[in-house]
């Protein structure tokens, strides 16, 4: 067994998950588990710490957490000797399991992440697909006993968007609340889960589709008092929906149907049949538009030519 794993990606639920069930299945207690920020300490520390017997022949687990060596942010010129961790690895000590975790993506060109890829067990924890994260919270549900309808799935998702570890928590928040039951509806979704600014933006939309001015600004006041998203990233989140009905509309003219297109685009035929409903309401040239516009917007906020909250709020008047 390869005592030495690479955990990386984007969701932090998922690392957290993976390492725990490294750390269950070695079955080594706490005591036997040391961590070493990266950010903090050197390689030449971690090796010395990974070659070290313990004095009563227990077997260790040693993190090398954070461990941005891997990442684009750190250049070759600084102070991480990866030859030696490569060095380790090539004759390592089977009484220590190391832990390698970066909690975004590896810079996949560098030497050290390429060899890494072949001398540990690699898990990737990137943030699941749209597709899977239907299926993550549907078989969730099921497995706990609870019946769902794809409405329900759909608005969770909405309300949580792609985020494992609130998503849990709201999940588990609302098994306990049908725990009798266990019929779970739209009614109990918008009873027990915490909205966020995922479903907004999709009340946003609806606005924006309708061009209920009043409504979109009612929203985005909303969303600006009670959350701490950026317009930048709002911005980034109406581009994306409006793609989706957008790419459904012009498949749909095409002659594909919703299964077809969902498996074109990766997506959850769920998501493609609500962006099939709006695409009927809203012209394609005015989904370019937008689109266009959208982009020119993030360009000229990000280059400093306009003020990322008048911006939005400019977009909106004009559409």
């Amino acid at each position: 067994m390869n005592n030495n794993y690479l955990i990386y990606g984007e969701d932090l639920f998922l690392i957290k998950e993976n390492i725990k069930k490294i750390i269950n299945a070695s079955k080594i207690n706490e005591d036997s588990i040391i961590k070493y920020n990266m950010e903090e300490n050197t390689i030449e520390t971690l090796v010395e710490e990974l070659n070290m017997y313990d004095m009563f022949g227990n077997r260790k687990i040693v993190m090398s957490d954070n461990s941005i060596f891997l990442s684009s942010e750190v250049k070759k010129d600084n102070n991480y000797n990866t030859d030696l961790l490569l060095e380790y690895l090539k004759n390592p000590n089977p009484e220590s399991i190391l832990i390698i975790v970066l909690n975004k993506n590896i810079d996949e060109r560098k030497k050290i992440s390429k060899e890494l890829k072949k001398l540990c067990t690699v898990i990737n924890c990137n943030k699941l697909s749209d597709y899977d994260l239907f299926d993550y919270v549907k078989n969730r549900l099921i497995k706990n006993g609870f019946k769902v309808n794809n409405s329900s799935i759909d608005l969770i998702i909405k309300y949580i968007g792609n985020d494992l570890m609130n998503l849990n928590n709201e999940l588990n928040k609302l098994m306990m609340y049908k725990l009798q039951e266990r019929i779970i509806t739209d009614n109990d979704v918008k009873s027990i889960i915490s909205k966020n600014i995922h479903n907004n933006v999709f009340d946003l939309i609806d606005s924006v589709v309708s061009n209920n001015k009043v409504k979109i600004f009612e929203i985005y006041e909303d969303l600006m008092k009670n959350s701490d998203e950026e317009p930048t990233k709002i911005i980034v989140m109406l581009a994306n929906q409006f793609r989706l009905i957008l790419q459904t509309k012009l498949l749909i003219n095409d002659g594909m149907n919703e299964s077809e297109i969902a498996k074109k685009l990766g997506i959850h035929p769920y998501r493609i049949k609500l962006a099939h409903e709006k695409s009927k309401t809203i012209d394609t040239n005015k989904l370019i538009k937008y689109l266009v516009d959208l982009a020119n917007l993030d360009i000229d906020i990000k280059s400093g030519k306009v003020n990322k909250n008048i911006g939005l709020e400019l977009f909106f008047l004009n559409m």
